[in-house]
Order: structure tokens, then sequence, then C-alpha cells
């Protein structure tokens, strides 16, 4: 099987990644743009549901769940981003050979 080159505009940069890890890493943005959607999502609900109960303790508790999560992540952005760059390629490989 040949390996399919994926356009230079749809590949996911590691860089973009983290512009959205500092900038909205506790709403799950990163994962969301790496196709990460189910676990953006549970980032994104844990911080809605934390914010307004801030003052509790499980609200804070939820803050820094999930800022340890954006934490990790920042270690873990290089190969979710190579990651989704060669599943890509891959995807539209079997598409083509499907059709």
């Amino acid at each position: 099987m040949h390996a399919v080159a994926m356009p230079e505009g749809r590949r996911k940069s590691a860089g973009f990644a983290y512009l959205l890890l500092v900038s909205c890493g506790l709403f799950g943005l990163h994962r969301l743009y790496l196709g990460h959607v189910q676990s953006a999502a549970g980032m994104a609900a844990i911080t809605l549901v934390s914010l307004p109960l801030i003052w509790t303790g499980l609200g804070l508790l939820g803050l820094v769940c999930v800022g340890t999560w954006a934490l990790a992540d920042a270690l873990l952005i290089p190969g979710m981003a190579r990651d989704s760059n060669e599943a890509a390629p891959a995807a539209i490989a079997t598409a083509q050979a499907l059709a």
C-alpha cells in the first residue's frame, strides 16, 4: 500500500494544539482539534459543572482534576498530533479501496 500524503492545510499542528491548550485548555479545545471528541467533551463538561461550584470543595476538585489533565496533555500533544496525521491518510486509503 502506498502512503497517501495529506494536504498541508489538513495536517494537525502540534503548535496550534499547544496554543489551544494555553488559551482554552480547561475546555479541551486542543483535544477536539486533534480528534479526541469524547474526551474533549468530558473536559468541557467537568469544567462547566465545576465553575459555578468553585467556592465549594467539589468545584475546586473538578478544576484541579481538569487542570492536571491539561498539564498531562502538554506532554501528550506531539503524539496525539502524530497519530491524528497518520490516521487520516489511512482512513482516506480505506475509503478509496472500498470505492
